[in-house]
């Protein structure tokens, strides 16, 4: 399980999502719920975004054995990512988007995403590879 490289791109997802769910800004005064990107967008809190991915990847990596389950749910986290920035560039200028540090939860969320689809593929080409040889 935690042997292949999918499963640890998607646990340093899940890493950089508990980050989040529990970093707390420097401001002792603000909630949990505030805190999901710092003080930068303390209104995400009614979407859940960050527990619904980070439940979403944890029984993704419990599900090796079914790499369809696991592309569909990438897919999903992938779609759920793009909630994400849509939320994130809505209610802002979009100078000011760029400068939040919350982007770069995105930008590795999506590299992470993108590697261990790709590393998923992979390994069912050799599993497709090995049942030819049967």
């Amino acid at each position: 399980m935690i042997q292949r490289i999918q499963s640890v791109y998607m646990f340093l997802i899940l890493v950089i999502n508990f980050i989040l769910i529990i970093s707390i800004d420097s401001n002792p005064e603000m909630s949990l719920p505030d805190s999901y990107f710092g003080y930068y967008r303390p209104y995400i809190e009614d979407y859940f975004f960050s527990e619904i991915i980070s439940i979403v990847i944890l029984v993704n990596i419990f599900l090796f054995k079914y790499s369809k389950i696991q592309l569909f749910n990438l897919k999903l986290i992938g779609l759920l990512m793009v909630f994400g920035v849509f939320n994130f560039f809505d209610e802002r200028a979009l100078s000011v988007s760029f400068q939040d540090l919350g982007l770069i939860y995105f930008i590795s969320s999506f590299v992470l995403i993108g590697l261990s689809h790709k590393a998923i593929n992979k390994d069912q080409a050799i599993i497709n590879s090995s049942n030819r040889l049967r």
